[in-house]
């Protein structure tokens, strides 16, 4: 494969004025657009990746379709959280609630069952957290992003069940 002189100068042309686009419109719509906060944020960080590379790939015929997508997938986003705010049903159509999955000793198997997490996964989350046994957790929780967050009982405080409002959904 070989790419001539002209090529070249366009690809590294249309990268560097996509990057610069892309910074702008990012920095532009706030640190919201790139987090992970919950799936629905994610996905849109994906699609943007996604976008950015096929503009870039794809530059002769999509340049400005890509960057158009691009801020349309930002706007989109930013129309969707600032309604989830402001509108309860529209926040529990595009975020999910954290799901306790272990508290004080007990495996919540309902909810393990519905969230597809099993016993070796929350044993993994208590290694990476510098555990060794459940011992000494309080509580696991699966978080909105994914993520698995996992609570000492050596906390300054013992961990009581209203802590976690959430457990009572579904």
């Amino acid at each position: 494969m070989t790419i001539s002189l002209i090529d070249a100068i366009k690809l590294i042309t249309i990268s560097t004025v996509s990057f610069i686009s892309i910074v702008l419109v990012l920095r532009a719509s706030g640190k919201r657009t790139l987090s992970k906060m919950n799936a629905f944020d994610f996905i849109v960080t994906v699609a943007l990746g996604s976008v950015l590379a096929t503009t870039i790939v794809n530059y002769k015929d999509s340049f400005w379709n890509g960057i158009l997508t691009f801020i349309m997938l930002v706007t989109l986003q930013h129309v969707a959280t600032w309604l989830s705010i402001r509108f309860k049903s529209v926040g529990s159509m595009i975020k999910s609630e954290p799901t306790l999955l272990y508290y004080a000793d007990t495996f919540q198997e309902k909810a393990m069952r519905r969230e597809r997490v099993d016993r070796s996964e929350l044993k993994q989350a208590i290694r990476k957290a510098g555990y060794v046994s459940f011992d000494k957790i309080s509580a696991i929780i699966l978080e909105s992003d994914g993520t698995l967050t996992v609570m000492s009982s050596s906390d300054k405080r013992e961990l009581d069940k209203k802590d976690f409002i959430f457990i009572n959904k579904k």
